[in-house]
């Protein structure tokens, strides 16, 4: 009797572990964390208005809160003169998210955007912080932008959406380098919450952070390597792009460089057999798109233009 009771108490102490961590799963580490509660509600903050460097359109500078004041900023590139006057044309909104760049440097890359809305997202983190990090603070740091990502991004949507300025029926996304990885997360997001998207472009992106990560690890003997790129896969799994493209509607825009020393090739042959249809495939010359790499910048920009165009997501310009 004494040995039954113990057994059971053994029993009930295990499955109330076990229910623990899958709870904790569920919580932390599941990709659908980052997809099931209901979106906050963002406040606009400050905005700002400034001219571009040529004087041809002006920038805004916006800052969202949400109810825990986490700030979400990013700039908006439009004609000029259009962010004060409420009665002209409606424009079709390019939503862009890079690597670790400012924003206003991200709209810099983008010449002559035409009469459209041009709009780039800016990370939550601090440079400076994560030049110090070790590898091991800049995959908290990932981490915890990882998890902002998703709602920011779908509540700059809807407040795109509230704009005089804005067409409604025309907001489309551009994930590049990083941002590309972040994409399809985002996308899933944004349509759990109403709001959907037109077209979007990924470019310079892959699937399997683990491989992605081991990849751009400058570590060795190797079994380190591959045990600090298991680490980083763990802590961003509910960023993973394999898990969240299948969920999501193109069409889409793939970019890649054939000589990409940044991905390993079956990530990204393994991100073009995933995504859905409708999709275009295009993979270029040249390596990792970068700063340092205007001439990739440069074409990366044109392509994705051009089909944004063709898709009725962007207007053509003038």
């Amino acid at each position: 009797m004494r040995l039954i009771k113990t057994f059971e108490i053994l029993f009930l102490v295990g499955a109330l572990l076990i229910g623990a961590c899958v709870a904790l799963w569920l919580a932390i580490w599941s990709p659908d964390a980052l997809i099931r509660d209901p979106l906050p509600l963002y406040r606009q903050a400050s905005a700002s208005i400034t001219a571009d460097a040529v004087n041809k359109r002006d920038i805004q500078d916006v800052q969202l809160v949400d109810p825990d004041d986490n700030v979400v900023r990013f700039s908006v590139s439009l004609p000029k003169g259009r962010f004060v006057d409420d009665a002209g044309e409606k424009f079709p909104t390019l939503v862009v998210i890079t690597g670790f760049r400012s924003a206003h440097n991200n709209l810099e890359r983008i010449p002559e955007p035409g009469p459209n809305a041009i709009i780039s997202y800016e990370y939550p983190y601090d440079p400076r912080e994560w030049k110090e990090a070790s590898w091991i603070g800049r995959t908290f740091i990932a981490r915890r932008v990882a998890f902002r990502l998703p709602n920011d991004v779908a509540g700059l949507m809807a407040w795109i959406r509230r704009q005089h300025w804005a067409d409604p029926n025309r907001i489309s996304l551009a994930g590049v380098s990083l941002g590309a990885v972040a994409l399809p997360v985002i996308r899933r997001r944004a349509s759990a919450t109403g709001q959907t998207d037109g077209p979007s472009v990924i470019a310079y992106g892959g699937v399997d952070i683990q491989s992605m990560a081991a990849a751009n690890l400058d570590l060795s003997p190797g079994w380190l390597r591959e045990t600090v790129a298991w680490f980083i896969s763990l802590a961003l799994r509910p960023l993973e792009p394999a898990t969240h493209i299948l969920e999501t509607k193109g069409p889409y825009l793939l970019i890649n460089g054939i000589e990409d020393e940044r991905l390993p090739p079956e990530s990204v042959l393994r991100l073009h057999k995933l995504t859905p249809q409708p999709k275009t495939v295009m993979t270029i010359k040249g390596g990792h798109i970068d700063g340092n790499r205007p001439e990739i910048i440069e074409n990366m920009v044109r392509l994705a233009r051009v089909w944004l165009v063709s898709k009725g997501a962007l207007n053509p310009s003038r």
